[in-house]
């Protein structure tokens, strides 16, 4: 699993000019909703209100609230579009054949229906288990959580390659989801693992952009005044645009690892390199 993100760390840094231009193009407007949000969440949220939108009692959800689970709907949105962009991006320098970063745009912006199609069927539980969390009573929440945790993290795991498969077997929304399936029944500890590191990964990285602003400040390196917490988010939007490929490519790198080591792709490439493609046998 390490190997993957290491892998796919490398063609970071190989292409780190198209897997950040082509990132931002893609991540700027979440960037724009996620800002706008933490202007709002400040202005409508006091220190006594859940941390769970719409959780606690005293706050009714309105539109406010509503917005806060937008911008989550649409970070996870975002990240499928940068992973089918960076996906190319990989396997093309993986398998040799070459993609320009504006032929690649240009390929996830043409095929973005079937993505967002790809998205919308492979996380159809989401709605589900936002309202269950939303719905939870205060004492039972901590359970509702664990095990809404334990459903998303199989649901994730079983979605995960939909996304690489569609590009790199060319497949439509509904047979790169059936892909991914059998490809996480092939090895289900690689996907689990993968999720649970790039999981840690990201929560780590992005708690310490989130409090970066507030360590400089309470030990006095920098007074930022009262405009500390758009800082803070700021630092938390630039944290999103350098985690988010980094993922999108590992999770691309774990696809072609799992089809290598479960189907003997590698093989099968060498074999085509040296002796040319099967011939198809006719029937």
């Amino acid at each position: 699993m390490l190997a993957a993100l290491d892998n796919g760390g490398e063609l970071f840094q190989r292409r780190v000019r198209d897997v950040l231009v082509g990132s931002v193009a893609i991540l700027a407007p979440l960037v724009a909703v996620n800002l706008w949000v933490t202007v709002v969440a400040f202005d409508r949220f006091d220190p006594d209100d859940s941390f769970f939108p719409g959780v606690s009692s005293s706050t009714s959800t309105g539109v406010e609230d509503i917005a806060v689970w937008t911008a989550l709907v649409f970070a996870s949105l975002a990240t499928a579009i940068v992973g089918h962009f960076l996906a190319q991006l990989l396997l093309a320098d993986r398998f040799a054949t070459g993609i320009t970063l504006p032929r690649a745009l240009a390929t996830s912006f043409r095929r973005l229906p079937s993505v967002v199609a790809v998205w919308a069927i492979g996380h159809w539980w989401q709605p589900l288990l936002a309202w269950w969390i939303v719905a939870a009573d205060t004492d039972d929440l901590g359970a509702v959580l664990f095990l809404a945790g334990g459903a998303s993290w199989f649901a994730s795991n079983a979605t995960l390659y939909a996304i690489p498969a569609m590009v790199g077997e060319r497949l439509g929304p509904l047979a790169a989801l059936r892909r991914s399936w059998r490809l996480m029944r092939l090895r289900f500890g690689a996907g689990f693992l993968f999720l649970l590191l790039a999981t840690l990964i990201s929560a780590l990285f992005l708690t310490g952009a989130a409090t970066l602003a507030p360590l400089l400040e309470a030990n006095g390196f920098v007074d930022f005044g009262g405009i500390a917490w758009l800082v803070q988010g700021v630092l938390v939007q630039l944290g999103v645009l350098l985690i988010v490929p980094l993922i999108s490519v590992g999770t691309a790198q774990l696809y072609v690892e799992v089809r290598m080591v479960a189907e003997g792709l590698d093989l099968a490439i060498d074999a085509d390199a040296a002796f040319g493609p099967a011939p198809e046998v006719v029937r």
